[in-house]
């Protein structure tokens, strides 16, 4: 009887992408089939945009590649492929029991020909739109017909994992007819400590976790920011910490607020601290289908998130409590009696957030094993 492996393609977690919510939502799958074998899949030479040196082509885990990985990774089942050709590919997707896939672009290292031999075996991370992603960020025409074209094989492949209920009603109305067996299954970690309610009284503190990609709308929050920098203990946890003190500076609040990096394994500290959080996301289709990380974290440690707008993936229909960007200009803030049980009910929507999470990894690891 053969021995029973997933092969998995996704971007290899290691110690310094560990942060990116894609690496975390692998690590989470990961986790969850721990106990059976998987073959990770990086790059497939000849149908991939980078190139490896010669030396990398079907390098195998080993003991020195090792230290490329997080801990959370589970060593003792693995191997990694940071790089296999196309004519190895086949044998190792014919006698895999599922082939799981992060994202439509990891999608795109399958050349077609074994999408279509293998779709049965096929599960498809969605992770996001990333159609609309990318004409979001205006990449290059070609490029976007590339990952229009791909992205019909919705169709035909086993199942596709979304992040959302609202990912789910969106391709469903993209793809009329779709009969691909769809998985609800938000990603977060669980913590194992308890958190009591937070007290909205003296000056509060409001922070912003994130980087200064497009879709923070980092100038429109430098702008909140400018306008109530006298009134919050305001605290911004980023790996770009330059970018945001040359931003501060045009008003003169580089020194005034504070701007550090904070590792993973730390930044709970800082969100027990905090009342408000800041993410603007825009009313956008990308937006409105996601799950973002940040989001989850700060409503488990009962952070209320400051929003330009509150249609962000399954939380305004999950009942989350917020406060727009605008009234906490203009000062509309409620009484502290209120911002208690707002922060208190963000609790109750990452309950439930949890409950769906545990019904989607139920459904997903019976399907992988």
């Amino acid at each position: 009887m053969k021995k029973k492996y997933i092969v998995i393609f996704a971007q290899i977690p290691n110690t310094t992408n560990s942060q990116d919510g894609m690496i975390q939502r692998e690590i989470a799958i990961d986790t969850l089939c721990k106990d059976i074998p998987r073959i990770y899949i990086e790059n497939v030479e000849d149908i991939n945009f980078i190139k490896y040196p010669r030396q990398w082509i079907n390098t195998v885990f080993n003991e020195k590649n090792k230290q490329r990985l997080i801990s959370q990774l589970t060593n003792a089942n693995v191997k990694i492929y940071y790089t296999i050709l196309k004519r190895h590919l086949n044998k190792l997707l014919k006698d895999a029991d599922k082939i799981y896939v992060h994202s439509l672009y990891h999608l795109g290292c399958i050349p077609e020909e074994f999408i279509n031999t293998y779709k049965e075996k096929i599960i498809l991370d969605i992770h996001g739109c990333f159609v609309e992603e990318i004409k979001y960020n205006k990449v290059h025409n070609e490029l976007i017909n590339k990952y229009e074209m791909l992205e019909k094989n919705f169709y035909k492949i086993n199942s596709l994992v979304a992040v959302s209920n609202s990912m789910i009603d969106f391709y469903r109305k993209k793809y009329p007819g779709i009969k691909t067996n769809f998985i609800t299954l938000p990603i977060f970690t669980r913590s194992n400590n308890e958190y009591g309610a937070k007290h909205f009284e003296n000056r509060l503190n409001i922070v912003y976790s994130g980087g200064s990609q497009k879709w923070q709308n980092v100038d429109i929050m430098i702008e909140s920011i400018s306008k109530i920098a006298d009134k919050y203990n305001i605290t911004i946890l980023t790996p770009a910490v330059e970018f945001f003190k040359d931003k501060l500076k045009k008003y003169n609040l580089d020194t005034k607020i504070t701007i550090k990096t904070v590792p993973a394994s730390e930044i709970y500290k800082e969100y027990e601290k905090a009342h408000f959080g800041y993410i603007l996301r825009d009313d956008i289709i990308v937006n409105k289908v996601a799950c973002p990380t940040k989001l989850i974290e700060y409503l488990s440690y009962g952070i209320i998130p400051i929003v330009l707008q509150p249609s962000i993936g399954d939380f305004e229909n999950l009942g989350y409590s917020y406060i727009l960007n605008e009234d906490l200009i203009n000062g509309k803030i409620p009484s502290g009696e209120k911002l208690e049980e707002m922060s208190q009910n963000n609790y109750e929507v990452i309950k439930k957030l949890d409950k769906i999470q545990k019904s989607g990894e139920k459904t997903l690891l019976k399907l992988l094993q």
